[in-house]
């Protein structure tokens, strides 16, 4: 139905709105600032293109967890 994923008003008064896919799928509702978070939500994560490339960026941004931490229970 559309290119891409659009905002639109459910009421005349323009409170409530929908998020729609591509193929006319509600995918949420509600003010137009939650749609707008709900579509910022998914165009960042339409940028990668497989979940490989998720879970190496994952890896990237965090750091390695530290070795000379003792463990509060042994196991």
């Amino acid at each position: 139905m559309y290119k891409h994923p659009i905002i639109l008003p459910l009421d005349i008064e323009g409170t409530i709105y929908a998020l729609q896919d591509d193929k006319g799928k509600t995918i949420g509702t509600g003010t137009r600032d939650v749609c707008e978070v709900l579509l910022h939500i998914l165009k960042r994560q339409s940028t990668y293109s497989s979940p490989e490339d998720i879970l190496d960026r994952v890896i990237r941004e965090n750091p390695k967890p530290r070795v000379n931490i003792k463990s509060a229970v042994t196991i």
